[in-house]
C-alpha cells in the first residue's frame, strides 16, 4: 500500500470521524439547551471548550477503530500462529527492508500519540503519567483482542508495544506543551507536572524511540550489501519438519560472486515506460500513474496497456487488455507450437529483446519462456526469465520480463550446500507456519536475486516437494 493510499484511507475515516464529532456536539448542545436548561431548569453553564474536546475525542476514536478494525480483512495463511510474537514485524521489515513495513511500524507509534496528548489535556485525572500509559495500553490491548476474536487480523504484540509507546510520547508532548504554556502565561506549576525535571523525564520514550530507529538505520547503512529478502523472519519448529529425498550435498564452503544491478529512479522508470509505450504507438495516461515504494505503475492513453516497472533491476510486466479482455467477443486462443523466431519477433514489436543464447521453451499451451543463465554480452551479464502469452496475429497478451542486467562486484564467502540443507531441517527458511511440513528434496542449484541495495546475491535453491506440492526453498548463500 502506497503512502498516498494510506493517506486517502486516513482522510476517509477522518471525514467520518469529524461527522460523528460534529453530530455529537450538536446532539449534546440540543440536549443541554432543551432538556437541561428549559425542561430541567438547570443553571450550570455549558463549557464549549469541554464540548469541543469531546467532539474531537469521538472523531479520533472513529478514525482509530476504522483503521484498525474496519479496514482490515480476515487473517489467512495461518493454521496456528494467530498471535504474532514480539519484534516479529521489526525482523520482517529488516529482512525485506520494506519501506511499507517500516512505515506501518512508525504509523503504529504515531496513531496513539494523539491519545497520550488528548487525554491529559481534557481530563485532569489523566495528568498522572501512569494513568495515561495504562489507558493507552488498555485501548490497544482491546483492539488486538477484538481483531483476534472477530478475525479482522492477528494479535500483534508489536502493535501493543508501538501503540503504548506512542501514547507515552503523546503524554510527553503534553507535558512539554504544558511547560511552555505555564512559562508564557507565568502561571504557577501545579503538582509538579511542568517542572523541568518532569518535562525531561517525560521525553524519554521519544528519545529512546528516535535512538532505536537511528541505530537500525545506522547498522543498515554501514553494511556493505543489502538485506536478502529470502532470509527467514522466525525459525519454524523443527520438530514439525520431516525431511526426505536427497541429503548428500557438498560440504565445501565456496566463495561465490556477487553482482551489482543499477537501480532505476522513479524518473528513469518513467522514461523506460515512455520508451516501451512509444514502441506500441501510445503514450502514458498521466492521470492514472501510481508510484509505489518499489514499483511504478503506468497506463496507456487510451487504456489498452498497463505497465508495472520495478525500480530494482528494471524488470516489468506489460499487459494488453485489448488482447486479453476484448470488448466484442474473444480474440481466440493462444497459439501453441510457435517457433522461437516468431516469439522473438513479437517481443521486438513491444520493445523486448532477448539474448540470442537464451534457452527457449513452451511451458504451457501458448505460454513461452526464455531463460538467461548469466549470459555475458559486452561485459554485462544477463540473468533471469522472460515469459509471454502469444495470440498469433493479435500479438502478445502479457509479457513478464524478469531478466536482469548486472556487472561483477566481488566474491564473498558462502556457506556450503550441506549447511543450507541443514537450515531447512532446522526450520530456518521462509514459510508460513503450519501444523506439519514434509520436505522431499530433489536437487540444489545457485540462483540469484536482488537485495535491498541493488546487489545480486547468490542463494541455494532447493527443488523439492513441500507437503506434496512441487516448489522451491531458497536459502541465502552468503555468510
Amino acid at each position: 500500500m502506497s503512502i498516498w493510499e494510506l493517506f486517502h484511507i486516513g482522510m476517509a475515516y477522518l471525514k467520518s470521524g469529524l461527522i460523528m464529532g460534529v453530530l455529537f456536539i450538536l446532539l449534546f448542545f440540543a440536549g443541554y439547551s432543551v432538556v437541561y436548561r428549559k425542561l430541567g431548569k438547570g443553571k450550570k453553564k455549558l463549557s464549549f471548550a469541554r464540548l469541543l474536546w469531546w467532539g474531537v475525542w469521538i472523531a479520533y476514536l472513529v478514525v482509530v477503530i476504522g483503521v484498525t478494525l474496519l479496514l482490515r480483512g480476515g487473517y489467512y495463511g495461518y493454521e496456528n500462529a494467530v498471535i504474532q510474537p514480539l519484534f516479529y514485524s521489526y525482523r520482517d521489515a529488516w529482512v525485506h527492508w520494506s519501506a511499507a513495513a517500516w512505515r506501518n511500524i512508525i504509523f503504529n507509534f504515531c496513531m496513539f500519540v494523539p491519545l497520550g496528548f488528548w487525554l491529559p489535556l481534557g481530563l485532569k485525572s489523566f495528568r498522572r503519567f501512569w494513568k495515561t500509559y495504562l489507558a493507552g495500553f488498555g485501548f490497544t490491548l482491546l483492539i488486538e483482542i477484538l481483531q483476534l476474536v472477530t478475525q479482522r487480523g492477528i494479535f500483534e504484540l508489536d502493535d501493543v508495544l508501538g501503540n503504548t509507546v506512542g501514547t507515552m510520547i503523546g503524554y510527553g508532548l503534553f507535558v512539554l506543551g504544558e511547560f511552555f504554556w505555564l512559562a508564557v502565561s507565568k502561571r504557577k506549576v501545579q503538582g509538579g507536572h511542568a517542572s523541568v525535571r518532569a518535562v525531561l523525564i517525560a521525553q524519554i520514550p521519544l528519545a529512546l524511540t528516535i535512538l532505536g530507529f537511528a541505530v537500525i538505520l545506522g547498522k543498515y547503512e554501514r553494511q556493505e550489501l543489502g538485506n536478502n529478502p529470502n532470509g527467514y523472519v522466525e525459525a519454524l519448529d523443527k520438530s514439525l519438519i520431516t525431511m526426505s529425498g536427497r541429503d548428500d550435498f557438498d560440504p565445501t564452503e565456496p566463495a561465490l560472486p556477487v553482482y551489482q544491478v543499477s537501480p532505476l529512479s522513479v524518473q528513469e522508470a518513467r522514461e523506460k515506460g515512455e520508451e516501451i509505450f512509444g514502441n506500441l504507438n501510445t503514450k502514458i495516461d498521466e492521470c492514472r500513474t501510481i508510484i509505489y515504494d518499489n514499483t511504478l505503475v503506468l497506463y496507456s492513453k487510451p487504456s489498452r496497456y498497463s505497465l508495472w516497472i520495478s525500480y530494482q533491476g528494471g524488470g516489468y510486466e506489460l499487459t494488453d487488455f485489448q488482447v486479453l479482455y476484448p470488448e466484442a467477443g474473444a480474440v481466440g486462443e493462444t497459439v501453441t507450437g510457435a517457433e522461437e523466431e516468431t516469439i522473438r519477433k513479437a517481443l521486438l514489436e513491444v520493445g523486448a529483446s532477448v539474448p540470442e543464447t537464451a534457452e527457449f521453451a513452451e511451458v504451457q499451451p501458448g505460454k513461452y519462456r526464455f531463460i538467461a543463465d548469466m549470459i555475458e554480452e559486452q561485459g554485462i551479464k544477463i540473468n533471469g526469465t522472460l515469459t509471454c502469452d502469444y495470440y498469433g496475429e493479435f500479438g502478445l497478451g502479457n509479457v513478464r520480463n524478469g531478466m536482469v542486467s548486472c556487472v561483477p562486484y566481488k566474491d564473498f564467502p558462502a556457506i556450503s550446500e550441506q549447511e543450507a540443507y541443514e537450515k531447512i531441517a532446522n526450520g530456518e527458511f521462509s514459510y508460513l507456519p503450519v501444523s506439519a511440513i514434509a520436505v522431499a528434496v530433489e536437487s540444489c542449484e545457485i540462483k540469484y536475486n536482488i537485495d535491498s541495495k541493488g546487489f545480486y546475491q547468490p542463494n541455494y535453491c532447493f527443488t523439492c516437494a513441500v507437503n506434496g506440492e512441487d516448489g522451491e526453498i531458497w536459502i541465502p548463500a552468503l555468510k
